[in-house]
């Protein structure tokens, strides 16, 4: 039997009239109870934490799925985009190889090939029915496994590649636009400023009273060439630069008079004689319809009011008629 120093005694005092409970317990139980009781509040205490644990997992994996899923969104959408941005790049090729062709320019080729998946493999003679049935659905982007006929959408990785893709095509064409566009800005440019040095317009307006080519010249009665044109006006008229140039004679010859010769760029010179008054200076810079002088009967080799125009092309004479445009 165990001595008293082995037990513990518990007294609850239940009034003050009736008898207190007394109850002994042995220490060994005791000891027993309190170790059972940390056991289970170990494990307690355990379940609790991984139920936390795996709670917080759970919603961190549905953070990233739902993220996962915004993400394959985005690269749809951006891949569709990219789609849409070739299209575009591709009217504007289409665009500037109309310009290079309206522009005198050999036109750079269009490379379509890197948009289009390439075909080849060997060929069989279709006769297998299996074949066929798969091949049927393939080119209904089925799987022959699945029997519910679902679409198949690509992966998340197959559609990154194919943005890098996408960009990849997108940099190379725009680097070449690029280029190509400063052709033509530069082509462009060059065609204005000969367009502006060209010249198209009647210095003045009248009757052409001697033409370009072979006539008996009323001076000297010999045949000889008539270099320009003599356009009859009266004496005071204004006289019209035909194109942009800038003035490099303006003085006065015996036989021509007063006469002002403007040198417009890409070989071209034109001539304007017997002036009766000269408003322009050598080096000066002139506008087209910009006015340079007044039409007279100066010099030797004039029976009357008149221009003598004459266009020289690389030093060679040419009929004048064929820079009037208007």
């Amino acid at each position: 039997m165990a001595s008293p120093d082995e037990r513990y005694s518990i007294i609850i005092f239940r009034g003050t009239r009736a008898n207190p409970l007394r109850l002994r317990l042995r220490k060994s139980h005791v000891k027993k109870v309190f170790i059972v009781g940390c056991c289970l509040f170990l494990i307690q205490a355990g379940i609790v934490t991984h139920y936390v644990y795996q709670r917080t997992q759970l919603a961190q994996l549905t953070s990233v799925q739902e993220e996962l899923m915004f993400t394959q969104k985005r690269t749809r959408t951006f891949a569709e985009r990219i789609d849409g941005m070739k299209k575009q790049m591709l009217s504007l090729e289409l665009l500037n190889r109309k310009l290079q062709t309206m522009f005198g320019l050999k036109p750079d080729g269009i490379n379509t090939a890197s948009m289009i998946p390439g075909k080849g493999g060997e060929e069989l003679p279709y006769e297998n029915t299996a074949l066929a049935f798969e091949d049927a659905l393939e080119n209904q982007n089925i799987s022959p496994n699945e029997s519910t006929g679902t679409v198949l959408s690509p992966s998340t990785p197959d559609q990154i590649s194919k943005v890098n893709q996408g960009l990849v095509w997108l940099n190379q064409h725009v680097t070449k636009e690029r280029h190509i566009l400063h052709q033509l800005v530069k082509t462009g440019q060059q065609r204005a400023e000969r367009w502006a040095s060209t010249p198209s317009i009647w210095p003045v307006k009248g009757p052409i009273t001697s033409r370009f080519g072979p006539r008996v010249s009323p001076f000297t009665g010999k045949r000889t060439l008539h270099a320009g044109i003599d356009i009859g006006v009266p004496t005071g008229t204004p006289i019209h630069a035909p194109a942009d140039g800038k003035v490099v004679i303006a003085a006065h010859d015996t036989r021509i008079g007063n006469f002002i010769r403007i040198n417009h760029g890409f070989g071209i010179e034109t001539t304007y004689g017997h002036l009766s008054k000269m408003l322009v200076k050598y080096g000066q810079r002139v506008k087209r319809g910009e006015v340079i002088g007044l039409v007279g009967s100066t010099g030797t080799f004039s029976t009357g009011p008149h221009l003598h125009y004459k266009i020289a092309v690389n030093d060679k004479v040419t009929n004048p008629r064929q820079y009037i445009l208007d």
